[in-house]
């Protein structure tokens, strides 16, 4: 079929970014569905993009573990994705090989997890991706670090989960102060500005050599609505041109979902209705839909990829999150927390400890060991996936989910018992240093990559440990000028970020003067 021609109502500068969310490893989402998913879903995106809009550009994003099933159940799909990525239509972006939330695993099971993602894009894809999908956005200060030491240079980030812990006025309105509440849809909303800068351009050194570019539920939510019609085309291209602001710079993120509404009827009857027989059914309709959205949305700006966006000039700001959060205004113990979570997460953590108690040490640096030390990393990591552990109650999750996971955590005990028949009566070998272990400085915590007296690209998390880091210096030095300094830097930086009635702490108090002569008599 011939491309449609197509004409924008004015030239713009505004670039729309759309990434489609594909995971296999979905709650309900069982293996005889697979192969219809895929088509029904993920080819008609291919072939709409392909057939009708060449111009436009687009952000396809999925898990190590979808690529590989693509590949196995819809080899001729899986071609068409590649052709698309070859011809620069599409940005192919990555995520964790099976979906696991990234705040709930410690990171050098993050960094597996990416790593094995990456075996299988360059397996299938013939590649390294640079831009990677964060699951559910989930923070802990080690999670960047996770994705980049895999290869990341662009990473997924969330709007809300910013300014709640940037924005005092923002965060006294919007903040999610139940813990035990999953989804923050319904609490209040702050009168945004549709111009604020962390909408629409991204943020550099996350930590260093890593980008990332702010989704939000200001304007992701009604990709699910319009596509499940619970809102109309003109409703989500009026929410597009409210979010674009007036300026009219930079890029807007107006598609971060999943794939899978794009052509079923996803897991949104399990979501709000608990109809369990309901989930992923075909919508012929999908096709017909995603193509009056795209034509919509060209009419107002050109449409880009998530690199593109994470490449223009940054916010003027360093990107901090506090540890625990997640989109939706929520936070990461809404996945730490299901019944499953508790009953497995510790039989995890407790293979984990042997692990690198008693094999670590013996067996990572002989590369005889390699493939086994892999095997087992991989079962542990599958062992993480979300879906097993999701929806929390009342809702069921899912006996396939459940029973995938299982598997998995078995699998994991056998590698772990190879490995110890194997390595038995070795000795440990010295593993090399690590970057964080090898920071020895006066403080002693390693916090960040950065320049700790670069005060001004500091989040406040590292500001913070930046101050302690300072005291001792201060505390340890005798003349106290360099700790004096440092601390008189941060709180100047305090200020210049809006902190107000800051009391002066005694550091910054001026010396008092020795008396000088001989004491009289």
């Amino acid at each position: 079929m011939p491309a449609r021609p197509h004409h924008t109502a004015k030239v713009r500068s505004m670039r729309y970014v759309a990434i489609f969310h594909a995971n296999l490893n979905y709650a309900y989402l069982e293996p005889h569905k697979y192969e219809q998913v895929i088509r029904a879903s993920y080819e008609t995106i291919f072939d709409v993009f392909r057939d009708k809009f060449p111009e436009a550009k687009y952000v396809f994003e999925a898990s190590g573990f979808t690529i590989d099933t693509m590949a196995e159940k819809t080899p001729d799909v899986l071609k068409k994705l590649r052709a698309a990525i070859e011809s620069g239509q599409c940005e192919f972006m990555g995520a964790p090989y099976a979906h696991p939330i990234m705040a709930n695993v410690p990171e050098e099971d993050g960094r597996w997890a990416c790593v094995f993602a990456q075996k299988s894009y360059q397996k299938h894809l013939g590649l390294q991706a640079e831009s990677w999908w964060n699951p559910e956005c989930t923070w802990m200060q080690y999670v960047p670090y996770a994705f980049r030491d895999a290869g990341a240079k662009y990473l997924t980030l969330d709007f809300e989960s910013y300014m709640n812990c940037n924005d005092k006025e923002y965060s006294w309105v919007e903040r999610n102060r139940a813990h035990d509440i999953n989804w923050g849809g319904n609490l209040p909303a702050y009168d945004l500005d549709p111009d604020h800068p962390a909408l629409h351009f991204p943020f550099h050194d996350i930590i260093p050599g890593l980008h990332g570019m702010c989704r939000s539920d200001r304007l992701i939510n009604r990709y699910i609505r319009y596509f499940r019609d619970r809102c109309t085309l003109k409703d989500f291209i009026d929410n597009v041109k409210k979010w674009t602001g007036k300026k009219d710079k930079g890029s807007t993120i107006i598609i971060a979902d999943d794939a899978e509404y794009c052509g079923t009827s996803g897991y949104f009857f399990v979501k709000y209705y608990q109809d369990y027989s309901r989930s992923f059914q075909i919508d012929p309709d999908a096709g017909r839909k995603l193509t009056h959205l795209v034509e919509g949305v060209l009419e107002l700006g050109p449409m880009g990829t998530f690199k593109e966006a994470c490449e223009e000039k940054p916010v003027n700001e360093p990107f901090f999150v506090e540890d625990r959060y997640a989109w939706h205004r929520t936070y990461a113990d809404a996945w730490a927390g299901t019944p499953e979570a508790r009953a497995w997460d510790p039989i995890l953590a407790e293979i984990r400890r042997d692990y690198k108690e008693n094999l670590q040490p013996v067996v990572e640096n002989r590369p005889e060991f390699k493939d086994l030390v892999e095997k087992f990393w991989f079962h542990l990591t599958c062992s993480a996936n979300s879906d097993g552990r999701w929806p929390p109650p009342p809702a069921l999750t899912c006996p396939f989910n459940r029973e995938w996971v299982l598997d998995q955590m078995e699998k994991t005990r056998k590698a772990l018992a190879q490995l110890k028949k194997k390595a038995k009566g070795l000795p440990k070998v010295k593993k090399k240093q690590d970057l964080k272990e090898a920071v020895s400085t006066h403080y002693g915590y390693f916090f960040t990559e950065k320049d700790e007296t670069d005060v001004r690209h500091l989040n406040l998390y590292e500001l913070q440990h930046a101050l302690y880091s300072s005291y001792k210096l201060y505390d340890h030095d005798e003349d106290k000028t360099i700790g004096r300094k440092r601390i008189q830097a941060i709180y100047n930086e305090y200020k210049r970020r809006g902190w107000s009635n800051l009391v002066p702490p005694d550091a910054l108090k001026a010396p008092r003067k020795k008396k000088s002569g001989a004491r009289k008599a």
